[in-house]
């Protein structure tokens, strides 16, 4: 999910917010049909999440929980550290989190109709209902792993992650701690 992140991280790089968030979409699009500004973004996505899995943050959070789970616990990460993101935000942004939306609206509703129904309705949801800041609770943690429950047909291999998240949150402190700003730098990098 980490959808904070991948927008903050596409302010960093200075590639499209829009690519950035179709990332996730990438194997349902045809990139040959989407703007050389797009593909920047998704190809920015893309090595973000393989600097994040590849971390040495990341693996101890995941060999810190118990056998069978690791196989779902990026994807909890990912929201984690959303949460921590949005907890320490003013140390990594100088614009305010409710003014961000001013950076990166303008470029998704420009490339909305380029994107797959499911990122369609999160533009939408993101611009009328404003939720990024809900993130940085528990409640918004667990709002956005119910939601994933619901649609995904794995969903429930992440129940016993629901019922620790306090435990995770606490836990992932850390691992934003050390994994944020290697990943602000791998964004800043200069990609093919």
């Amino acid at each position: 999910m980490n959808y904070l992140a991948h927008l903050h991280l596409a302010k960093v790089s200075g590639t499209s917010y829009c690519g950035n968030l179709l990332g996730d979409f990438a194997s349902e699009l045809d990139r040959s049909k989407l703007p050389k500004e797009v593909v920047l973004g998704i190809k920015m996505h893309q090595h973000i999440d393989k600097t994040i899995d590849s971390h040495t943050g990341s693996f101890s959070f995941r060999e810190n929980q118990t056998i069978g789970r690791r196989r779902f616990v990026g994807i909890v990460l990912d929201i984690l550290l959303d949460y921590w993101l949005v907890n320490k935000w003013q140390q990594f942004n100088s614009t305010p989190l409710d003014a961000f939306y001013d950076d990166f609206l303008p470029d998704l509703h420009r490339y909305h109709d380029l994107c797959p129904p499911r990122l369609q309705g999160l533009i939408t949801s993101l611009d009328h209902k404003r939720w990024l800041a809900d993130l940085g609770q528990l409640s918004g943690v667990e709002k956005a792993l119910q939601s994933i429950m619901r649609r995904w047909r794995y969903g429930h291999h992440l129940q016993p992650f629901y019922e620790d998240l306090p435990l995770l949150l606490t836990m992932a402190e850390t691992t934003f701690d050390q994994v944020y700003p290697d990943l602000m730098v791998a964004a800043k990098a200069p990609q093919e």
